[in-house]
């Protein structure tokens, strides 16, 4: 068993098992259905259906049960809390691809290279700060370094049942374009990964 993430109340789906954790439920699938990240998602979202509270573990994250338990039972309260704060909350994603200039090589021109690193992370500051200034007409967000070196991601906080009017307006909002981008595209409603830490200590 792989555990996915922790629950206070409700059912758990099908696929899963629920173990009491100090108070909690810790949903746990088994390793065929939750061996890689991508299939984690995909309980993680079944979860959040069925269950009326969850809280995910990351999807990349490895954790074994004993781990989880003994993780569980240290911060039982501070646990609960997050539960509350996030289950009902969902995680729009936006992500951008730069346009920046072509770095030219750095043993062509060194001095050259320098100002084009310069000016590519001046202009990815601003990008972050647009995407910001739009998003924060809408909640709560956060920023979160880029899964590519061109590229800039900014996570939204919304309650669930705002998702997708939320989700309609903020792409409507970034229809419109901007010089600073090539590429914008929005993906979720995902649960709240971006909002949440897994901390082993």
């Amino acid at each position: 068993m792989i555990p996915i993430g922790l629950a206070r109340a409700g059912p758990v789906p099908a696929t899963c098992c629920a173990l009491s954790c100090a108070g909690l439920h810790l949903v746990c699938a088994p390793h065929d259905m939750a061996g890689d990240a991508r299939s984690r998602v995909r309980l993680h979202l079944a979860a959040m259906r069925d269950c009326e509270t969850f809280l995910p573990f990351p999807p990349a994250a490895t954790i074994a049960v004993d781990e989880a338990i003994a993780w569980c039972g240290r911060r039982t309260n501070a646990l609960a809390e997050e539960i509350d704060r996030f289950s009902r909350q969902r995680q729009l994603t936006v992500s951008a691809r730069l346009i920046a200039p072509l770095l030219p090589d750095a043993a062509a021109s060194g001095a050259g290279w320098l100002r084009a690193r310069r000016d590519a992370s001046a202009h990815q500051a601003r990008l972050r700060t647009v995407l910001m200034q739009i998003m924060s007409l809408l909640g709560e967000v956060r920023c979160i370094p880029g899964r590519l070196q061109d590229e800039v991601q900014v996570n939204l906080l919304v309650p669930a049942a705002e998702t997708h009017p939320v989700l309609h307006e903020l792409r409507e909002r970034l229809r419109v374009g901007d010089a600073l981008w090539s590429a914008c595209t929005v993906t979720g409603p995902w649960p709240p990964y971006a909002f949440i830490s897994w901390e082993t200590a």
